[in-house]
């Protein structure tokens, strides 16, 4: 009998899941975003849901997308990240960039953030890689990233042949400049351990 509750159980959490997801799965971007407000204490109005994934870039967790909803941004910033994924295809060929929470579709407060309120806010995951190889498990944690660390020069805790990429981070980070000042944006600022700003 235990054991055929259990599998009620584990039924009742998929079939939930899925239905958390429908809203992700329909949605069609359309119009023009509105932000009000700032980062922390904003609202979004008509948020547009980034893809997935994309030619050189994925969403880092499946529960975060379609559970959490945390993959909405403002319409511009939307056209921004899709232009500068296109420009890293040509600045850093080969290399596949992990977007992570941004907003929930009407802003507000996120369950992990008191930031992303308004839609123009984005956290990327910063590449990392072994030598020349960039296809890594650390990029596949989804979620359990947040217990990643890496010593003062960039070099992963758990294995210190593994290190930031901080030459495609730059040329990420341009690649976004630009394409947010083409699409009427700026960037304000960008967070990152003070220990590796050197």
């Amino acid at each position: 009998m235990k054991i055929k509750k259990r599998w009620i159980l584990l039924f009742i959490v998929i079939v939930s899941m899925g239905l958390c997801s429908i809203p992700e799965m329909n949605h069609t971007n359309d119009g023009v975003s509105e932000s009000t407000g700032r980062a922390r204490g904003g609202k979004l109005k008509n948020g547009w849901l980034l893809p997935y994934k994309g030619a050189n870039f994925h969403y880092f967790s499946w529960i975060s997308y379609y559970i959490m909803d945390n993959a909405y941004v403002h319409s511009s910033v939307h056209a921004a990240l899709l232009d500068a994924y296109k420009t890293c295809e040509q600045t850093c060929p080969g290399r596949e960039f992990i977007l992570m929470e941004c907003t929930k579709k009407g802003g507000g407060r996120m369950l992990l953030h008191w930031s992303h309120q308004n839609g123009t806010s984005v956290d990327f995951m910063t590449p990392v890689k072994r030598g020349d190889d960039h296809n890594l498990w650390p990029n596949k944690a989804g979620l359990f990233h947040y217990l990643f660390g890496f010593n003062q020069k960039g070099q992963f805790r758990l294995g210190n042949k593994i290190e930031i990429d901080f030459e495609t981070m730059a040329r990420h980070l341009i690649a976004l400049d630009d394409a947010a000042m083409k699409n009427g944006l700026h960037i304000r600022k960008v967070l990152f351990h003070t220990d590796l700003h050197d």
